[in-house]
């Protein structure tokens, strides 16, 4: 998994879904958190497209889609979809906890399996007056389930495969992460990634445009999906080329990058 989960998607777009009222434009909120781009439009859903409801979707699936795939900005507009869609939906509301809406605990447990602390509170204006709501969705300090998950299936292979010094790396960059090193983490997932790449290319050269450029030469890659991939080896150790809010969620996303590109690298590769 490499940005939130269906579920919490799912419960963010029944909720605009089930009172449209609270964004009096729709284009409007797309265009806000950067959902009105043509690549997520893309995909055919089975939806009315003129519809309010196709009209949402679309863009939002589309940009899971992308995210999946290893776009930071993908990722990122759906983390403001979130956060705008929350507080939009708390204005004028109590914030104590026993006032708090129904569906606030569900998202908050959708959201903490997928790694993120909602963080709500008012926001004063002018004169010490109360304003809006502001809401914020902050890493937790260890890593969601379910990408705990995809990265022990992924070690499990590397040794099923003999890959012990990717595997090593990997092992190596998760400690760094549990341990708040995020430069050193980043730097032993590009090697891991580098040696899995080798592998995939069978070489023992750690060059990865060489390595990029044989695995298209033998049609093991395409031409874009190697651009990609030489794309994303280059930018594992840039200093947050991606549009997070903190370093710790830029290096999150860089471990599921990571477990996202090596599985597929792998998956060319047969036993």
């Amino acid at each position: 998994m490499t940005t939130l989960s269906d579920p919490t998607v799912a419960s963010v777009v029944e909720l605009i879904y089930g009172d449209q009222s609270r964004f009096h434009s729709l284009e409007s909120l797309l265009l806000q958190v950067d959902l009105k781009r043509a690549e997520y439009l893309e995909g055919a859903l089975w939806v009315n497209a003129d519809s309010y409801w196709g009209r949402l979707v679309t863009p939002v699936y589309g940009a899971r889609v992308a995210a999946v795939g290893g776009s930071a900005q993908a990722d990122r507009a759906l983390l403001d979809l979130v956060e705008v869609t929350v507080a939009r939906f708390l204005q004028g509301e109590s914030l104590a906890r026993k006032h708090l809406p129904a569906w606030m605990p569900g998202l908050r447990k959708a959201l903490l399996a997928d790694g993120y602390r909602m963080k709500v509170d008012r926001v004063v204006g002018g004169g010490g007056t109360e304003g809006g709501v502001r809401c914020r969705l902050k890493p937790t300090p260890w890593l969601p389930i379910r990408l705990v998950e995809r990265v022990e299936l992924l070690s499990t292979e590397l040794e099923v495969r003999g890959q012990q010094t990717a595997l090593d790396h990997l092992r190596q960059a998760i400690e760094h992460h549990e341990r708040g090193r995020f430069p050193a983490c980043e730097k032993r997932l590009r090697s891991a990634l580098q040696q899995i790449t080798a592998y995939a290319a069978g070489t023992g050269d750690l060059d990865g445009a060489r390595n990029v450029r044989h695995l298209v030469d033998i049609g093991r890659l395409t031409i874009a999906e190697g651009t990609r991939l030489l794309h994303d080896l280059r930018g594992m150790v840039v200093e947050d080329p991606f549009p997070h809010r903190t370093r710790a969620d830029a290096t999150r996303f860089r471990i599921q990058l990571t477990e996202v590109r090596a599985a597929w690298l792998l998956s060319k590769v047969e036993l």
